[in-house]
């Protein structure tokens, strides 16, 4: 398992001030490159990141996602899954003390309406309202984000097709006292899939990340911070340059966690390939071209997916295993 990691944190690095609009200068730079130094050693990183205000973090947390998980369990899983497994309502799952729901698209006000229709039929303006604004706000920092990588890959020429190519879910996210006292474990470990996650966990931590040699690191945020994480989409992208870190929830306390968990991934249909311009000699091709629905399914709805240690590596890998 590895020994704790309680001592270590995962690399900072500062947002405040940054923009979308203006990926240049001496602050973006330096930022750019501390991405990449964390990304290449960890797979993660974590974002202090302003643009959120704790009035709007204070609203989801302390009243919103409460009164959610509150609804009856039947309202909940009408949050259905709509094409690729986990696109909805997670929860019932043996052993663990675990329910989540999924707006997709949620930087799009008609989509939180839709989803807040569902829950409450008959309106609840602030969650709308409060989802809304934090899914735009948490979108402009991924995007952020996936530019620093691919200028620091030197391919930012692919920033609007790869950009394109996305999709964005936000995940709200209920961990109550795990059953297992012994492990505290509330959600297992596991690799995402997709390319980009962004957690953010409020006052009450929970988030553990695995280092390459096998070390936990306990995951301490700040009022104003995000964590992000490669997913293994991502990693493929890169030929992998960039690893997807195994990580899991563990709650040590009495308290119910709640987190929001803001993803990018490619679409259903859309093909995973590494630009050319990171293959040569010395970085032979790792990962083959492959439809990234295709990857779900396999991943998820397959024997063989389910029980992969490397399931990506399993599916479109080439050559030796990644280490």
């Amino acid at each position: 398992m590895g020994s704790d990691g309680s001592q270590l944190q995962i690399p900072r690095v500062d947002f405040r001030g940054l923009s979308p609009s203006s990926p240049a200068g001496e602050r973006w730079g330096a930022a750019c490159e501390q991405v990449m130094a964390a990304l290449e050693s960890f797979g993660c990183f974590e974002a202090v990141y302003d643009a959120v205000s704790p009035e709007i973090k204070d609203e989801l947390f302390f009243r919103s996602m409460p009164e959610l998980f509150a609804l009856p369990t039947a309202t909940k899983m009408a949050n259905l899954s709509t094409g690729l497994p986990y696109s909805g309502y997670i929860g019932q799952i043996p052993g663990l003390a675990y329910e989540s729901l999924r707006v997709g698209e949620a930087y799009i006000r008609e989509n939180v309406e839709e989803f807040t229709s569902l829950m409450w039929p008959e309106g609840n303006p602030s969650f709308s309202n409060a989802i809304w604004t934090y899914a735009k706000h948490v979108r402009e920092l991924e995007q952020m984000v996936e530019r620093m990588i691919l200028q620091s890959m030197g391919v930012e020429k692919y920033y609007d097709s790869h950009i394109e190519s996305l999709e964005y879910g936000l995940r709200l996210s209920e961990y109550g006292v795990p059953f297992d006292q012994e492990s505290k474990v509330a959600l297992n470990s596991h690799l995402d899939s997709n390319t980009i996650t962004i957690v953010c966990q409020y006052q009450i931590d929970g988030l553990e990340v695995q280092t390459r040699d096998g070390e936990w690191i306990h995951v301490v945020s700040q009022p104003n911070s995000f964590n992000v994480m490669v997913g293994e989409s991502l990693g493929a992208w890169s030929n992998g340059r960039l690893q997807a870190p195994h990580h899991r929830v563990r709650v040590t306390g009495n308290e119910t966690r709640y987190s929001i968990i803001f993803g990018s991934r490619p679409g259903d249909d859309a093909v995973v390939e590494v630009p050319k311009e990171q293959v040569d000699e010395e970085h032979p091709l790792r990962f083959r071209p492959y439809k990234y629905g295709d990857y779900m399914q396999y991943r998820f709805a397959t024997e063989e997916g389910k029980n992969a240690k490397e399931p990506l590596q399993a599916f479109a890998g080439v050559g030796e295993k990644v280490a």
